[in-house]
């Protein structure tokens, strides 16, 4: 696909490589991202699961794919959404259509989850998508349809988390998920896999890329697990993984 200069020009120094049925790949300060944006018409498609019919946890993108098989739809797009404890059970506030799974986790602990401020992506219909701090969440009244807990907050009301610093040496495989401020795009992004230099970053040059794509709150989902799918073939071989919750859009 061949962009006009003038889009080219709007992404600055970002350099865009490939664009697949609404996914693209994006080289923005030394990183290489995936994305897969959610547009106002489409947020009724996106959906959040962590269970099975049967009551028990999907587990991953294989259990996702065959329980949509059984209502005879497929994967157009999935990732992980936040991070889990065993069972595989999310740490936090899970809400898939309209139903309350899990409650919302205000305690302290150790790792990512804890690392505060820790926040909620949440989407309703009518109100719209949004990232927030968790602990503001629960004092919204918002009832949304689907939610995600996860942590930290790497992005709230357009500043970086502030214990994200420039030049860590942390880098490592990342997801996370923003609201674009301008139109309320919901936009999924993962580090590169497959590229053990480009794929690997920090807290910090990853919060800026979302700063980048117009977001002013951006929640981080998980690590070295995280994986995404945009539009696979039914017969395509997924990789065993372990999963809590994934949003995904079918049909």
């Amino acid at each position: 696909m061949t962009f006009p200069r003038w889009l080219l020009t709007l992404f600055g120094c970002a350099t865009i490589t490939s664009h697949l049925h609404g996914a693209e790949t994006v080289d923005y300060e030394g990183g290489r991202y995936h994305l897969y944006r959610v547009d106002k018409a489409d947020w009724p498609r996106l959906q959040l699961a962590w269970l099975g019919d049967n009551g028990q946890p999907l587990g991953d993108f294989n259990g996702l794919r065959r329980q949509l098989a059984a209502r005879g739809k497929q994967i157009i797009f999935a990732t992980n959404a936040g991070i889990y404890e065993r069972g595989p059970k999310p740490c936090g506030l899970t809400i898939c259509a309209s139903k309350e799974l899990v409650p919302l986790n205000l305690s302290a602990g150790e790792g990512n989850f804890f690392f505060k401020p820790n926040g909620i992506f949440y989407l309703d219909d009518q109100a719209g998508p949004g990232v927030m701090e968790a602990a503001e969440f629960a004092k919204s009244g918002l009832k949304p349809r689907l939610a995600t807990q996860s942590g930290p907050l790497m992005l709230r009301q357009g500043v970086i988390h502030p214990a994200f610093q420039v030049n860590s040496p942390n880098k490592r495989l990342r997801n996370a998920v923003g609201v674009r401020k301008k139109d309320g795009q919901i936009l999924f992004v993962i580090s590169d896999r497959e590229d053990a230099v480009k794929g690997r970053v920090t807290f910090h040059q990853f919060t800026r890329f979302f700063q980048h794509l117009g977001c002013e709150n951006a929640l981080y989902l998980d690590g070295d697990i995280s994986n995404m799918l945009v539009d696979p073939k039914p017969d395509a071989k997924l990789t065993p993984n372990t999963f809590a919750g994934m949003f995904f859009v079918a049909e």
